[in-house]
């Protein structure tokens, strides 16, 4: 999977996986206990770090989990790495670009128009050439 795009300091509930078996690299892992420590963030070139909220992540299906970023993950823009090493499963990693919000808007909603700043060139058309 490419990198995923998220809305700067905004939690968004995403899932991450398949959480495989570290023996057979085959068996999904269906029952395992992630916590919040067990989740591990890389902001654009920072320290890793804990992510930030309270949390033990949900089994949907097949091994793979849902995890709940919150503002305070998503704060920094730029590229932003999410990984889990949890006993038992082989490592499963993330990868997301944190956007402002109006560029999150405009190319992933479109509610939003995108704004350009400096110098707006002018042109004149002659009548008829167009």
């Amino acid at each position: 999977m490419g990198i995923r795009w998220l809305k700067q300091s905004t939690s968004v509930d995403v899932p991450i996986g398949p959480f495989l078996d570290s023996t057979d690299g085959v068996t999904a892992e269906t029952a395992l206990a992630i916590t919040q420590p067990d989740v591990r963030l890389k902001k654009n070139g920072g320290a890793w770090a804990q992510k930030a909220a309270a949390q033990t992540l949900t089994h949907e299906e097949n091994g793979f989990y849902e995890v709940t970023l919150d503002a305070t993950d998503t704060d920094t823009l730029g590229l932003m790495r999410l990984a889990v090493f949890e006993a038992g499963a082989a490592p499963v990693w993330e990868d997301f670009l944190v956007v402002p919000a109006n560029v999150y808007e405009a190319l992933v909603n479109d509610t939003e128009f995108l704004e350009t700043v400096g110098t707006r060139a002018l042109f004149t058309v002659a009548a008829g050439v167009l």
